[in-house]
Parts: structure tokens; sequence; C-alpha cells
């Protein structure tokens, strides 16, 4: 059931209702029980679709596509298209495209140096056991990024979890809140920002648009999302 009836909120919605930690397969190899790839295992040149340095993949989309994502071995571009692919709107798919072309030059994992200590600190409170639940640490991703927000929101972190309703920021910046609201939506399947404002430029910024796209990779597929590797095709 979809509590929306906007076409592209819809796709969205899908990924917020969408379990953690798994994705429904068109093709590739499928592993039942606790298996998990290594970088190791996902090297390209290990795959029968090769074609070496200048011919590249063979195929249109690789085949362990979700794989490489997991083990933070895609780049920033497959990571995002991946992600993003159930997503038509016109307009966010142009601020995505936008987003991809400038991380090539200068690459967005994190907004600040502050950013990266904040949120590696959250990921060792929280323990190896909870790194799994993506909802989690898609949320935290996003708290961490402004230092006022995570300065309230820190001591809600409790019990495997984050506890919002029992966060009331205050004082939020025009910058904060989508922050807050996004991480509330990617974390408890809420839906306080839609396509259409993500697609707007003026009401989400560029860097604020890089960091909530990076929290919906996590959302889908963990810390792998954000940990890019230079394209292998080029």
């Amino acid at each position: 059931m979809y509590f929306t009836e906007n076409r592209y909120d819809r796709s969205i919605e899908w990924m917020m209702k969408g379990v953690p930690n798994f994705y429904a397969r068109s093709s590739g190899i499928v592993v039942t029980g606790k298996f998990e790839y290594t970088a190791e295992m996902c090297d390209c040149r290990l795959c029968e679709h090769y074609g070496g340095k200048l011919r590249g993949c063979k195929v249109p989309r690789c085949v362990c596509l979700e794989e490489r994502i997991a083990v933070g071995v895609a780049s920033l571009k497959e990571v995002m298209k991946e992600t993003m692919s159930e997503i038509k709107h016109s307009g966010f798919n142009r601020r995505l495209r936008k987003y991809i072309k400038e991380s090539e030059v200068i690459p967005m994992t994190f907004l600040n140096e502050q950013h990266r200590l904040s949120f590696n600190a959250a990921l060792d409170r929280i323990g190896q056991y909870d790194r799994k639940n993506f909802a989690l640490v898609a949320a935290l991703y996003l708290l961490t990024a402004d230092f006022r927000l995570w300065n309230q929101a820190r001591r809600y972190v409790e019990n495997h979890g984050i506890s919002f309703g029992k966060l009331r920021p205050k004082n939020c910046s025009e910058y904060s809140y989508p922050l807050y609201c996004a991480a509330k939506d990617l974390y408890l399947g809420t839906k306080h920002i839609t396509i259409n404002d993500l697609a707007d430029n003026k009401l989400i910024n560029a860097k604020t648009f890089a960091l909530i796209c990076n929290a919906m990779a996590i959302r889908k597929y963990g810390l792998g999302a954000i940990q890019f590797t230079d394209d292998p095709k080029t």
C-alpha cells in the first residue's frame, strides 16, 4: 500500500518501505544465508564480462553492481544511478546529474571534517551490529552533518535506534532543518521532504541535496555506498 498518489513521490516511498540490506535482483549471483562479499571478490578483472582497460565492461549494466556498491568498490556515478533508478522526475534527475559531474572533480562524501569526525564517532557509539541497520546509519549521516543539530540529537540515540518522538530540534537553520526532515523520513518512512522539494534548488541547496542523495544510497546499500572509487570503465 502506498500513501501518496504523486507518481514522483511513490519512487522515494518505495525506497522508504523497502527492507534495509535487501534489494530485488534481476540478474547476477544469488547467495542464500549470511554470506558477505569482499572488495577482492568484486574486482572487475575477475568478471567474465570485463574486457580490459580499453573495453571495460561488455554489458550495459554490471551484473554484480549491488555487491560492488555494498563493499565500496563502485563509482559515485554507479551508486547514484542505481539508487535513484526509480525516480523519473526531470528536475530531480537534472540536479543529480550536476551533482555527479561536480563530484568527479571534488568528491563530497562529507560536508566537512567535523561532519566526518562526528559521524565516525556516532558509528563507534552504536557498534558493529547496528551498522547493519542502514536506516539508522543513513539518519546518523544526516544528523551529524550539522554541529548544532547533532548536539541536540545525540542524546536521543539510544536502545539501538533514534527516538525521533522525543527529538524537538530548536533554532534550526534553513540548511539544518531539511537534514533533520530527511533523516526522519529515511529512518521512519515518513514524508516531510518530497521529490519536488529535492528538485527545487531554492528550497534545498546543492550541498544539502548531495548529502541527502548520499544518505538515500546508505539507506539502500549501507556504508559502502559512500566509499566511492574511480569509475572502473574509465
